[in-house]
């Protein structure tokens, strides 16, 4: 029987229950109820609120109106019923929601998005603006239920979607707890007419929703009809058979669409019922079916556990629930095996990392499902599904007894499977093979059928034997171009040079020099195949694993990495004028004969800029080396001063055009030694560890000032230019766009933009305090807007500086050497990629990006909590003269706001001093706090795991 709670309220005599959310508690009281201690009074008595243009366009002007504290009338002329206060938050909030509502509210919404903005890519997370009148269902873990959606407001940074469900309540949720959707199930009149607070404060709105609610009960009766014919029809096909990997170890892939055409036969059209139906078997049966972590609404994807995964799982699952001695017999061996492994770490506390075969118990075949099956139970998953392994895990921590807890969760997992061996003390999880969730789509590279970038037959382990645009390119001769890069970089794939014109001083030409492995690689070798596949180099914080690989030889297109030898590149070139403007570009294949390499501490030295500092809050033991006192000649220096004017004028005018910077905070941990080796690592099999890598903590401001901020700013004007060459030759290209910023309040945009810096940077509280959501970012074929980079709609930015670590930046460079090798006739059309084929690329590249920006995010969170951990547990702490834990100080971030599930006061927080997010969850009710107040905290807990938490306590 499906898991949703259908029941039919009676709506008529207008008992509609109430919302309760973690975003309605945060911001204000519930009508008629009395306001906390903690909140602060408001210095208006009745300030009006603005409406968001979104709910403009879903609401009448008289509902807009009475949401900004207008009065409304209602029926007979002059009539004013009891209307809600001025803010929408301000419902009416009854204390009895249902059971299914309460625990929905008591989980916290799905978000992985950092607590500050991406400059380049925007929101992690695309926003949907789900529109008023779609049917949705919404899911956290093993609580859904069907609604019609009312309206979306943004509140709290984030856009929440407030719906009548098929119960009788309103409940409020986030746009990614959104699983499923019909368009237009409601027409807008009717939704307007049910109001938009629990309470019914009309006639007409009792009869509205009781119109909405026969229609949803409508489609659930034929939705249970259609659920129920389902597992028949599974058991007939044997659909984990056809949908699993052939290999028992790895994921399969199945979209919703695809379990219908094997279901029910290929067809044409599905009725929303039947995918529905059939989507919500796959949600249900969670065992063999895990929900993709991103996007899901528009893909509707599951990934497909391995058969090995399964077996485990239901072998585990069996075993704890008939209490087979195994278990117990098992729970006596860890126990032996994790004491030995605590008295082994503190006597190699100093020791470099090693590892040994774990000499000790003989490990069953059922200890070993065991040991598999805690592992798996740490796959990265969103809360939108039960969870197969929470109750067993549970259960078998608690028989295990040695760790004193609150939570028997992944995290406890996470210790126990170092203390036993399988997971190295310095290894994250995140990059383990079967816990990072990977896609699993395979896509071909289709070019045009006749290309002058494939001259000669060509197979899938043939590279170029010639440059093929060997004819264009441009000699620079002796130019100085200037690699500027760090002391520890790996790949360098870009160089700059400038250009003056002594006959027309007001304009500069800025070159920027990327690096052309296309030289080499066609994209019908297998090795393009497999860039695409991975989309980007991985920058782990132990290693760097490239996307392009270094035993086959593409090393050598590192800028200056043969001295002596010219270098082969893509030259994209901008002409300047002093008010930061391009007047013309330039797209060329070229050669330079003259690379210097220098350092970024070696540029802003010479232009006297501050460098970069970071900040070692618990010291650094490998400080970078002294600068060397370096000859440089003239030219050099007039070319960087040259160099650092232009740059300057080209970021001044993106600001005038709106380009807006968030600095903050970031940590950058780093390991030696580096890069560790893959032996060092943890497996299925138990192991004996012994001592820990050498660690520094840095944290970076996140500003890119002086020689950073002058690369960076040629870097984006190479992005500009690669997209007015696209679009001045109707060539379809892949660019990034990122859309508008959004407040809460009118005028506070007007207000960050106002106190930005001369580069454009806003102070980030400022940024929280004005509640700015994250815009949302994506890829598109046409010239966006670049909202954040001040990148007008019609000129757009495309990805081409980096295509020895980046895959779309490759895409470019074929496509801009066969639109060239067109111009000159040897093509009949400027296109290599049709744009269906590039959509699909584009969406597929984005998720694998953005899943390794996560993976590399988490990485740095793991180290950063991981060092906390061992800095607190370090048996010569109490000897140290300094401590930075003993002294933090947190601003809060968000709350404190009341927890729907266990109503303490929970609050988050940024700490400064090491760069870390972190809770508080038992806020002093006696402590009156708002939000960027600056309190006293000490470390209560540091929890590692794939996602590491830091809580905290006030210092009192």
């Amino acid at each position: 029987m499906r898991r949703t709670a259908h029941r039919l309220a009676d709506v008529s005599s207008g008992l509609c229950r109430a919302s309760t959310s973690r975003a309605y508690s945060q911001t204000a009281p519930a009508r008629g109820k009395p306001r906390p201690k903690y909140a602060r009074k408001s210095s208006a008595p009745q300030e009006q609120l603005p409406v968001a243009q979104e709910l403009q366009k879903v609401l009448s002007p008289e509902a807009v109106g009475w949401l900004e504290g207008k009065r409304m009338l209602f029926g007979k002329k002059g009539k004013t019923p009891s209307a809600p206060s001025a803010s929408v938050v301000s419902a009416l909030t009854p204390a009895s929601p249902s059971n299914e509502k309460a625990m929905f509210d008591a989980m916290q919404a799905y978000s992985e998005d950092p607590t500050f903005l991406d400059g380049e890519d925007g929101a992690f997370e695309e926003s949907q603006r789900i529109p008023a009148g779609s049917f949705i269902e919404i899911r956290r873990a093993e609580i859904n239920t069907n609604c019609v959606v009312l309206y979306s407001i943004l509140l709290g940074r984030q856009w929440i979607i407030h719906a009548l469900s098929s119960g009788g309540e309103i409940w409020a949720a986030s746009e990614h707890d959104v699983t499923f959707q019909i368009p237009n199930f409601i027409n807008k009149k009717l939704v307007e007419q049910c109001g938009m607070f629990a309470d019914v404060d009309h006639e007409s709105q009792s009869a509205a929703r009781v119109e909405v609610l026969k229609k949803l009960r409508t489609f659930e009766k034929r939705l249970e009809y259609d659920y129920h014919l389902i597992p028949e029809k599974v058991r007939h096909i044997s659909l984990y058979d056809l949908v699993a990997h052939p290999d028992p170890t790895k994921w399969g892939m199945v979209t919703t669409r695809e379990a219908a055409e094997k279901l029910l036969g290929p067809q044409t059209a599905y009725s929303d019922q039947e995918l529905f139906a059939i989507q919500s078997y796959l949600f249900d049966t969670e065992e063999l079916y895990v929900s993709t972590a991103r996007r899901f609404l528009q893909k509707q994807a599951f990934m497909v556990r391995p058969r090995q995964e399964v077996e485990d799982l239901r072998l585990v699952s069996r075993m704890v629930l008939h209490e087979d001695p195994a278990i117990d017999q098992f729970v006596s061996k860890a126990r032996k095996v994790i004491m030995e492994a605590r008295q082994r770490a503190l006597d190699s506390w100093t020791e470099p990392p090693t590892k040994a075969p774990l000499d000790g118990p003989q490990w069953t075949e059922k200890d070993r499902a065991i040991l598999r099956f805690f592992t798996a139970s740490l796959q990265n998953r969103r809360i939108i599904q039960t969870d197969p392994y929470m109750v067993p895990v549970a259960q078998i921590l608690k028989k295990l007894d040695m760790h004193a807890v609150a939570e028997y969760d992944s995290r406890l997992v996470h210790t126990v499977l170092m203390e036993l061996g399988i997971v190295a003390p310095w290894e994250d999880l995140n990059i383990r093979e079967g816990i990072k969730q990977e896609s699993v789509v395979k896509m071909d590279i289709a070019t045009a059928p006749s290309t002058p970038i494939l001259p000669d037959p060509l197979g899938p382990s043939d590279f170029y034997s010639r440059d093929i645009v060997d004819s264009m390119r441009h000699d620079f001769g002796d130019t100085p171009v200037y690699v500027i890069d760090d002391w520890d970089a790996e790949e360098l794939d870009d160089g700059v040079s400038v250009e003056a014109i002594p006959s027309d001083p007001e304009h500069v030409w800025l070159h920027i020099h990327v690096a052309d492995p296309t030289t080499l690689l066609p994209p019908t070798h297998n090795l393009a195949r497999q860039a695409m596949q991975v989309a980007t180099a991985s920058y782990h914080v132990h290693c760097t694993v490239p996307m392009l690989p270094r035993e086959v030889g593409f090393h050598r297109f590192s800028l200056g990495s043969t001295p002596g030898k010219p270098d082969l590149v893509l030259t994209f070139s901008a002409k300047v004028n002093s008010a930061g403007e391009i007047v013309d570009y330039k797209v060329r294949p070229a050669v330079v004969r003259n690379v210097r390499l220098i350092k970024y501490d070696e540029v802003d030295a010479l232009l006297g800029e501050k460098p970069l500092v970071y900040r070692y809050p618990f010291g650094n033991p490998n400080p970078p080396p002294p600068l060397a006192a370096t000859s440089v000649n003239e030219t050099t220096v007039e070319n960087i001063r040259l160099l650092k004017k232009v740059t300057h004028s080209l970021t001044l005018q993106r600001v005038r055009n709106g380009a807006a910077t968030f600095a903050f905070p970031r940590v950058d941990m780093s390991v030696r030694p580096r890069p560790m080796s893959q032996e060092l690592m943890g497996s299925d099999e138990p192991s004996a560890f012994r001592g820990f890598p050498e660690v520094t903590y840095a944290v970076s401001e996140g500003t890119e000032l002086g020689s950073r901020g002058m690369v960076a700013e040629s870097m984006k004007t190479a992005g500009r230019v690669a997209s007015l060459f696209f679009r001045d030759r109707g060539i379809p290209a892949v660019r990034r766009t990122v859309g508008p910023l959004h407040v809460e309040k009118r005028g506070d945009l007007e207000r960050l933009m106002s106190i930005r810096s001369e580069l454009g940077y806003i102070d980030v509280f400022e940024s929280l305090r004005a509640r700015v959501s994250a815009p949302p970012g994506k890829y598109m074929l046409t010239p966006g807007a670049h909202s954040l980079m001040g990148i007008p709609e019609g000129e757009g930015y495309a990805k081409v500086t980096s295509p020895l670590r980046r895959f779309i930046d490759l895409m470019a460079h074929w496509q801009i050497k066969h639109a060239l090798l067109a111009e000159k006739g040897e093509a009949a059309s400027p296109i290599l990629f049709e744009e269906d084929w590039l959509l699909r690329a584009a969406e597929e590249i984005e998720g694998r990006e953005l899943e390794e920006k996560r993976t590399e995010n988490r990485q740095q969170q793991f180290w950063a909590h991981s060092y906390l951990l061992r800095w607190m547990q370090d048996p010569a702490r109490e000897k140290r003269e300094h401590d930075p834990l003993r002294s933090l100080k947190g601003r809060i971030t968000d709350g404190p706001y009341q927890h729907p599930r266990t109503h303490g006061l929970l609050c988050s927080l940024h700490v400064p001093e090491i760069a870390l997010d972190a809770r508080i969850s038992r806020w002093p009710s006696d402590l009156k706090a708002g939000f960027a107040d600056e309190v006293e905290v000490e470390i209560q807990s540091v929890l590692l795991s794939t996602h590491p938490l830091l809580y905290l306590q006030i210092r009192r």
